[in-house]
């Protein structure tokens, strides 16, 4: 229990969501000429699953649920830009 100013406070008012997000992308090379099926991929999907859910509870005990985000999709275009902020007394390491 959480004590603010002498009031008590319910620890579930107090806390914040907390999630590790871990994100893993397997790319096709540009040219393979390789059919990829559905059933293939999702047994794929299935395997990588089984293989977390099992190493998740050894590494991460504290954990009590995971989501699976299954994604499939033709990136024409996809392109991500990074860029350098000016530098300041708050984002510099003193």
């Amino acid at each position: 229990m959480l004590i603010t100013m002498g009031v008590p406070m319910p620890a579930a008012e107090t806390d914040s969501p907390r999630v590790l997000r871990l994100t893993f992308e397997f790319h096709v090379p540009r040219g393979l000429r390789v059919n990829i099926r559905n059933d293939r991929r999702f047994a794929a999907v299935e395997a990588l699953v089984a293989a977390v859910q099992t190493l998740a509870g050894q590494v991460f005990p504290w954990a009590d649920r995971m989501t699976v985000r299954h994604e499939w999709s033709y990136a024409w275009w996809d392109k991500t830009l990074e860029r350098d902020l000016p530098a300041t007394d708050k984002n510099t390491p003193k």
